[in-house]
Order: structure tokens, then C-alpha cells, then sequence
């Protein structure tokens, strides 16, 4: 069922983007355009046509940023790899750390019950 509802989305999504770009292009205008398309209402066209316009802007924004940004040199890239693996190599000694006081916590916690029971719970390293 939740295939039919994203199969409807994507054809109504074709749909919108097909119907804005003969708009766009000035093969249709916006009435001819919402008899072909079946679509009741002008402020649902223009809502789409504002919807892909901001689209497009954003993409050539992000387009023209990453043209601003001089690319990273070599050097620039070993040492943001070198910064993450330190954060990363710091990490794992905070992780050591706890899983050391956790292994210490549990041998005392077995020491204990072993003196107040008088049994013997750990597994002698020489067995037969």
C-alpha cells in the first residue's frame, strides 16, 4: 500500500514539474496549462512555479558558493584527516576508559559476592 501512495507522489510530483517547465518555457500559459493538467485552481500553479523557482535558486546559490570556495590543497585535506582521526583516536580512549572501570567494577562485585557466599564464581585460568 505504502508503495502505491509513493508511486502516486512521484507521478504528482511529474506532473507538477512537467506542467512548470512548458509554463516556464511559453509553450502553455497558465490557464491552457491547467485544462491539460486537470488542475482547478491558479493558486496551485503558481504555488508550484514559486516552488520550483526557489528550487532553482537555491541549487545556483549552492552552485556559486562552492565556486567561491578555493578548493582544498592536498596538505588541507591530510590535516582535516589528521584533525577527525584525533578526534576519533580520543573517542575510543574515553570508550577504553569506561569499559576498563566497568571490568573493574565487575571483578569487585564478584570478589565480594565470592567472600560473602563463600563460593567460588570466576573460572580458574588452569583447567584440565
Amino acid at each position: 500500500m505504502e508503495h502505491l501512495f509513493l508511486f502516486r507522489k512521484q507521478a504528482h510530483e511529474l506532473k507538477m514539474r512537467q506542467m512548470v517547465e512548458e509554463i516556464t518555457c511559453g509553450r502553455h500559459t497558465i490557464e491552457s496549462a491547467m485544462s491539460k493538467y486537470q488542475v482547478l485552481t491558479r493558486s496551485t500553479v503558481t504555488k508550484w512555479l514559486e516552488r520550483v523557482r526557489q528550487e532553482e535558486q537555491a541549487r545556483t546559490q549552492a552552485m556559486e558558493d562552492n565556486l567561491k570556495k578555493p578548493p582544498t590543497t592536498l596538505v588541507e585535506h591530510v590535516v582535516q584527516h589528521a584533525d577527525a582521526l584525533t578526534g576519533q583516536v580520543k573517542q575510543l580512549q574515553k570508550q577504553l576508559e569506561q569499559a576498563e572501570l566497568q571490568v573493574l567494577y565487575y571483578r569487585n562485585v564478584i570478589r565480594v559476592a565470592e567472600q560473602e557466599l563463600g563460593l567460588s564464581i570466576e573460572k580458574k585460568s588452569a583447567t584440565k
